[in-house]
């Protein structure tokens, strides 16, 4: 369904009603903010992963780079930037994990996101509420056999995301 009236592209009711212009409901594309995790436990091939979920993304926008923004995170959320090409953003980090810094980053943006991508591990705290606008979890996959959650204690495993979030695995 469209959400606003535009007269950029008439209604194709308007052929049947000769000398008048209708305007046509279209849909605003959403505001993207992508919050990537860039700890030491995220390898340099999943970031590459995840610069292509961020072009991926800014296609289905409609190309509109102004909708989205990324936010490099690992202990502490980085700058925000606004997307120019996915090759020129810094993913820098290396730390610990804690992407309720990059929530929180992401949506304090202002005009604020109507959705916040994460693109991770798994190995990170949750926030504890229910963000205010839809959230989508980006999986990277790790086999069962992976002992690395934790180097210091292998017995641990992370939570898993929140049941708020829709979670999908990038492949």
């Amino acid at each position: 369904m469209g959400e606003d009236y535009t007269y950029g592209r008439p209604s194709r009711r308007s052929a049947s009603v000769p000398g008048v212009v209708l305007p046509s409901l279209r849909r605003r594309p959403p505001r993207v903010s992508v919050v990537i995790d860039t700890s030491g436990s995220v390898s340099d091939a999943e970031l590459g992963s995840a610069l292509l979920e961020v072009a991926a993304i800014s296609r289905a926008v409609g190309g509109r780079r102004d909708l989205v923004t990324v936010v490099p995170c690992d202990a502490a959320a980085r700058i925000a930037h606004p997307l120019c090409r996915a090759e020129g953003i810094p993913l820098l980090g290396g730390g610990g994990t804690d992407l309720r810094s990059g929530f929180t980053k992401a949506l304090r943006a202002r005009p604020r996101p109507d959705v916040v991508v994460v693109l991770t591990d798994g190995q990170t705290p949750w926030p504890a509420e229910r963000p205010p606008c839809r959230t989508v979890v980006g999986l990277f996959p790790r086999g069962r056999s992976d002992a690395s959650w934790d180097e210091d204690d292998h017995e641990y495993v992370p939570d898993a995301p929140p049941a708020w979030a829709r979670v999908v695995e990038i492949g």
